[in-house]
C-alpha cells in the first residue's frame, strides 16, 4: 500500500480527492474517455485533464485506443495499467494458509499454499507468511518495490485499526497478537489486517458478484460461520468493528454453547464443526453413518459423506440450510441489502445447503424485501478469501476516501 500523501492545504486536498475520484471511475468503468469521466463525475475538463495527467505520470493509467465518435474526433480511451503495481493477499485460517499476488485489475499472478495447523504459534506463522511472500514474488518475477502492500484476512475477533488478533477461537494460544506489526517487520511491506468476513465482502465488491452493487452482505458457511457487509461499496464495521456477526445471532435460547460463550448461536448449530459434534452425538446414540470412526468431523467430512449418499450427513446439511435460511431472513429484514453472497465450502459445494437456505430465507423474510434481494453463491470460488485480502490494499491504493457517483 502506498504511503498516504501529505495534504498541506485545501487546494491540495481537493486535488487529491479529485485524483481518487477519477482513478476509481477509470478502474470501474474503463475503457472510458475523458469526456465520460467529466460527465459522470461532474468535474470540469481542466480538473479531469490534470488528474489524468497525474495518474499517467504515476504509471497507474494508460491510453488504450480510440472510442466511438459522437460527431467529432474519436475519443482516447483510458484504463488502469494492470502491471503498474501489485498487491499481496493472505488467507489465514486455523487449517489453511494461502499467499497470493494480484495485479491492479485483480488477476491472480502467483499463489503459494502453505502448511497450517490450529496449534501453530504466531511467530512461526508470520515467518511462514514471509517465506510465502518471497516465493510468489520470485515465481512472478516481481520486485518488492512494485508491491503496494499485504492484506490479511484473519479470523476474528480482531482490532483492524491496530492489526491485532484478539482471541480467535480456533487458533490455540493466540491472544492479543500484534499481527500487523509482526508482518511489517518480517516482510518490509505495509500490512492491513481485517476480519475474514469483511475482507470477503470487500472482495466481492472488487472482483466478484458485487461489482455493480452498493449494499451487500456476505456470509461464510464453513467450519465456522462469519459475515461482512458493505454500504455504498465500502466496508461497514460498526462502532467497534463488530458489525456482521451473523454467526453469533441467537437462533435457539436453549441451544448448544458457542465458542463466543453464548448459547444457541447460528455458528453453534449450523457450522461444519457444530454439525460434526452433532454427528458424533447421534452416532453414540446408535445412528449408523459412514462417519463412524472419524476423528474431528467438519465441513470436508460432511460434504464427502453426503456425496456418497450418507443419510446422516445429508440430514445435517439440510439442517445447516434451514438454520442458515432463518439467519438470511432475519438479515434481509434488518438490513435490506441488494445482494446476499454465500461463500465457504458448505454453501459453495452443497446444492442442498444453498437451495434450502435460499428457499427458507425468502419465505420467512418480509415479502416486500425478499422479492428485491438477490441471493447467490460467491463467484470467486475457493479463493474468495485471498482475493478479499488483496482487495483491502487495492481499496486504499485506488479508491482512497471518496465514493464514485452512479453512472
Amino acid at each position: 500500500m502506498a504511503k498516504p500523501r501529505v495534504v498541506t492545504g485545501n487546494s491540495d486536498l481537493i486535488r487529491e480527492l479529485n485524483r481518487f475520484l477519477v482513478l476509481d471511475l477509470i478502474r470501474r468503468k474503463g475503457p472510458i474517455s475523458r469526456a465520460d469521466v467529466k460527465r459522470i463525475t461532474g468535474l470540469n475538463f481542466t480538473t479531469v485533464t490534470n488528474a489524468v495527467n497525474d495518474l499517467m505520470a504515476e504509471g497507474l493509467v494508460q491510453e488504450v485506443g480510440l472510442g466511438t465518435s459522437s460527431g467529432g474526433r474519436k475519443p482516447v480511451l483510458l484504463t488502469l495499467k494492470p502491471d503498474a503495481r501489485y498487491v499481496l493477499g493472505c488467507e489465514l485460517q486455523s487449517a489453511k494458509l494461502v499467499v497470493g499476488l494480484f495485479n491492479l485489475v485483480g488477476t491472480l499472478v502467483a499463489r503459494a499454499d502453505l502448511p497450517m495447523r490450529p496449534t501453530d504459534q504466531p511467530s512461526a506463522v508470520v515467518e511462514r507468511i514471509a517465506r510465502g511472500v518471497d516465493r510468489v514474488l520470485e515465481r512472478a518475477g516481481v520486485r518488492r518495490d512494485r508491491v503496494a502492500g499485504l492484506g490479511v484476512a484473519a479470523p476474528g475477533p480482531l482490532d483492524s485499526t491496530e492489526g491485532v488478533l484478539l482471541t480467535p477461537p480456533n487458533l490455540h494460544g493466540w491472544r492479543s497478537v500484534p499481527l500487523r506489526a509482526m508482518l511489517e517487520e518480517a516482510t518490509g511491506l505495509p500490512v492491513v489486517v481485517e476480519k475474514d468476513g469483511n475482507a470477503a465482502a470487500l472482495g466481492e465488491v472488487w472482483f466478484g458478484a458485487g461489482q455493480s452493487v452498493r449494499d451487500l452482505i456476505l456470509i461464510i458457511v464453513d467450519d465456522g460461520i462469519g459475515a461482512g457487509m458493505t454500504v455504498g461499496g465500502r466496508l461497514y464495521r460498526g462502532s467497534v468493528g463488530g458489525a456482521g456477526e451473523i454467526g453469533h445471532m441467537t437462533i435457539d435460547l436453549d441451544g448448544p454453547r458457542c465458542s463466543c460463550g453464548n448459547y444457541g448461536c447460528v455458528e453453534a448449530i449450523a457450522s461444519g464443526f457444530a454439525l460434526g459434534r452433532k454427528a458424533h452425538e447421534l452416532m453414540r446414540r446408535g445412528v449408523e453413518s459412514q462417519l463412524a470412526g472419524a476423528g474431528e468431523i467438519g465441513s470436508a467430512e460432511l460434504l464427502a459423506a453426503a456425496e456418497n449418499g450418507d443419510r446422516l450427513a445429508i440430514d445435517l446439511l439440510d439442517e445447516c440450510g434451514r438454520i442458515l435460511g432463518i439467519a438470511i431472513a432475519n438479515t434481509v429484514n434488518m438490513y435490506n441489502p441488494e445482494l446476499i453472497v454465500l461463500a465457504g465450502r458448505l454453501a459453495q459445494q452443497s446444492d442442498l445447503v444453498l437451495n434450502r437456505a435460499v428457499e427458507l430465507g425468502r419465505s420467512r423474510a418480509f415479502s416486500v424485501l425478499s422479492q428485491q434481494v438477490c441471493i447467490r453463491r460467491s463467484t470467486l470460488g475457493e479463493g474468495f478469501l485471498v482475493a478479499g485480502a488483496a482487495s483491502l490494499v487495492l481499496s486504499q491504493l485506488l479508491q482512497g476516501p471518496v465514493d464514485i457517483p452512479p453512472a
